[in-house]
């Protein structure tokens, strides 16, 4: 029986494998080179003679190179493909241009060396990180989901140098958002509103007994929409709503809680985009543009206007050192101001504990002093401690105490 042709591969199938191993085994840190490659049983059939893999790559990087739909390179710190003798070559717009024959391109394709081949990826490996971290942090995802998305990452947007998350980490159940193509549905329609300057209207809802969203009043709201904020694995809503006889004052709403949303008075034939929104700088407490510890001055999105608020840190004391810390006691402080508060002092008389102060709601303050009352005393402003006494005094009465 005669022995089968072995087909050689075609120089599509060549361009590919060749970009598909260099994407999976090499970046800026791990480059390689021809020799190396030949070496690799995953690649070397596909290398082909000096020649036919200097032409290979030359006109990789070529294509890959440029800039989107241009005839001009990209800078040299954006190319996808790198070797240093395309830089030599190619790497400027003249050498581009040029009337590039055939025995032109052979004479290069000969001369031409491959050395620091590698591939240049799109995300480096700290952006990769905070993708996964992003993933496995989510509250939307249980962990099979997340799990998988993760592989799908780290196969798709890593070399084999890229140490890999730990495959075990567990997810804890998290109440489930409203349906998700209604929430999507939601987001792009606020967002154009937010584009256009217009305002929204809809219908605000609550959770009934039956796990059902119900309107929580008969008629619907009107707001002017400035800012979608992602918190907790929740969507909210920065806005203002209009009340005759009050200045508008900033607003946060659950965009997963709304229904009906639509962009009144928009009409695309007459070009109408809606009804103008209050301007940004008519809006009690509403930033003027948008800064990223917004959460740790409003906790749990409560959005009344930050004030600065001194604490007592209390702490477990040595019996026999009364000025001595058992262990650290800022944990729950750091999580949820990071590094914002500000170190005042420690006292120097019983109970030796450390002044502390913070900008925070005081809404969101009181509640949280609640929360950490065997950590944390509110100090000031007294309007605030006043407001934690009415609330201990109500839960005295709830319980009989």
């Amino acid at each position: 029986m005669a022995k089968r042709k072995i087909q050689k591969p075609t120089r599509f199938e060549r361009m590919y494998k060749v970009w598909d191993y260099l994407r999976k085994n090499t970046d800026r840190r791990h480059p390689t080179s021809i020799a190396k490659m030949r070496k690799d049983e995953n690649i070397n059939a596909y290398i082909g003679d000096k020649e036919t893999i200097n032409r290979l790559l030359k006109d990789m990087a070529n294509i890959m190179n440029l800039e989107d739909g241009g005839s001009d390179y990209k800078p040299e710190a954006e190319w996808r493909l790198y070797f240093d003798d395309f830089k030599k070559f190619y790497g400027d717009k003249e050498r581009y241009e040029r009337d590039d024959s055939d025995e032109d391109d052979s004479y290069i394709a000969n001369v031409m060396r491959i050395k620091n081949l590698y591939y240049n990826r799109t995300f480096s490996e700290k952006e990769v990180d905070s993708i996964i971290e992003g993933i496995m942090a989510t509250r939307t995802l249980d962990s099979k989901s997340a799990q998988e998305l993760v592989r799908k990452v780290e196969d798709n947007m890593t070399t084999v140098f890229y140490k890999r998350t730990p495959r075990h980490i567990c997810k804890v159940q998290e109440p489930e958002l409203a349906d998700r193509e209604l929430l999507k549905d939601n987001l792009a329609i606020i967002q154009k509103a937010i584009d256009d300057n217009v305002r929204i209207q809809f219908r605000f809802n609550g959770y009934s007994y039956e796990k059902k969203l119900e309107p929580v009043r008969e008629e619907s709201d009107e707001l002017s929409p400035y800012y979608i904020v992602a918190s907790g694995g929740k969507y909210y809503l920065l806005a203002a709503k209009e009340y005759e006889g009050y200045k508008p004052n900033m607003s946060i709403w659950r965009i997963d809680l709304m229904t009906d949303i639509e962009i009144p008075g928009r009409n695309d034939r007459l070009h109408i985009k809606g009804i103008p929104r209050i301007p940004k700088k008519n809006v009690s407490n509403l930033p003027e543009k948008w800064s990223e510890d917004f959460q740790l001055k409003h906790l749990n999105m409560s959005f009344d206007k930050p004030v600065p608020v001194t604490l007592r840190i209390k702490s477990e004391k040595c019996e026999d050192n009364p000025k001595k810390r058992v262990r650290p006691g800022y944990t729950f402080l750091h999580d949820w101001f990071g590094d914002s508060f500000t170190y005042i002092r420690t006292e120097k008389e019983p109970p030796y504990d450390d002044i502390v102060r913070v900008e925070c709601s005081p809404y969101g303050m009181a509640h949280w002093a609640l929360q950490y009352s065997e950590l944390v005393e509110v100090l000031e402003p007294e309007s605030l401690r006043e407001d934690i006494k009415i609330k201990i005094k109500a839960l005295n009465e709830k319980y009989s105490l």
